[in-house]
């Protein structure tokens, strides 16, 4: 999928995230994500490699720096 197709898609209310370099529908999964729907929503169109794999947090994040969450084998 181009970055194009990507965006028209996003703008086409698809529910996209991008981890490494894959492309995922996390539609199915908004509801049962288990650190609430805001975290997948406010996420939706973007890169989310940084918080799945730990390196930043979406909470408290502003002004200082935070430990991200990294997921266990089992969600990766």
């Amino acid at each position: 999928m181009s970055r194009k197709e990507f965006d028209d898609a996003i703008s086409s209310g698809r529910k996209l995230v991008i981890l490494d370099d894959l492309v995922l529908d996390v539609d199915p999964f908004i509801s049962k994500h288990p650190g609430g729907r805001f975290v997948i929503e406010h996420n939706v169109g973007t890169d989310i490699s940084k918080f799945f794999f730990g390196g930043y947090s979406l909470e408290g994040n502003i002004g200082k720096q935070t430990p991200g969450y990294n997921h266990s084998p089992f969600a990766r």
